[in-house]
């Protein structure tokens, strides 16, 4: 039985029948309205860890996404489950650091600081690659985490960031914060956040830690770690952009 039969027996099993799947770089996929990919999503969820396959919301373009050959997904999972976080997060620190001491522009200062009054954590359903009919794929992979290396996804052209960076350290936010991976494009990662820092040190210090990771959320655009601190670390959806 083929991948696209396999998707279809678990669509079934949660009451979506016959749905026209489509084959999305060996990703079995289906289309769903903006109302619906949510609700799916958390269904599918739930069957995941017995079935082997994830459930992602891919955006109303999917076709740049990929499975990745056998050998190269399995040498990144296995360097993203070794990896040690917080020395990567403090190479890829010192990687910018490094980059920005050569712009001759006014020196800025890194993570970027300044007032956040005012600012409120954002809608935790409000998922961008959900706000418009698009696809919902059925990654072969058991955890959210594995997604990245399962699709070889990178970051944006601009930045170091490989598979096995994404799969540490959305591993180590799931096992601190029960987040995991909902939707994916090839410059976006979201993801749902089941019990969210809320003391304001722990708060601050993963809003550092989101901006090692993804620089632009903030350079372009809360525009401070103090009001990501605000809007998306306390929030239950984490939103990651790479330009």
């Amino acid at each position: 039985m083929n991948h696209i039969d396999d998707a279809r027996r678990l669509l079934e099993a949660v009451g979506i029948h016959d749905p026209h799947l489509r084959d999305v770089g060996g990703v079995p996929a289906f289309h769903a309205e903006p109302a619906q990919l949510l609700p799916l999503w958390r269904r599918l969820r739930e069957l995941a860890p017995a079935v082997g396959r994830w459930p992602v919301i891919l955006g109303p373009r999917p076709d740049g996404l990929r499975l990745i050959g056998d050998d190269e997904r399995d040498d990144a999972i296995a360097a993203g489950l070794g990896m040690d976080v917080a020395a990567r997060l403090g190479e890829l620190r010192e990687e910018l650091l490094a980059w920005e001491e050569g712009d001759d522009e006014d020196e800025i200062e890194y993570p970027p600081r300044g007032p956040a009054d005012g600012l409120a954590p954002h809608d935790e359903d409000g998922f961008v690659l959900a706000a418009e009919p698009g696809w919902m794929g059925l990654v072969p992979a058991a955890a959210g985490h594995l997604v990245p290396a399962v699709l070889g996804l990178w970051a944006g052209g601009n930045y170091a960031m490989e598979p096995a960076d994404h799969v540490a350290v959305l591993r180590h936010w799931r096992d601190r914060y029960g987040a995991e991976l909902v939707a994916v494009s090839d410059d976006i990662i979201e993801l749902r956040v089941l019990r969210p820092p809320a003391d304001p040190a722990t708060v601050l210090a993963v809003a550092e830690e989101q901006y090692w990771y993804c620089q632009d959320i903030v350079d372009q655009g809360v525009e401070t770690i103090d009001a990501l601190a605000a809007v998306q670390v306390p929030a239950r959806r984490w939103f990651f952009w790479w330009d």
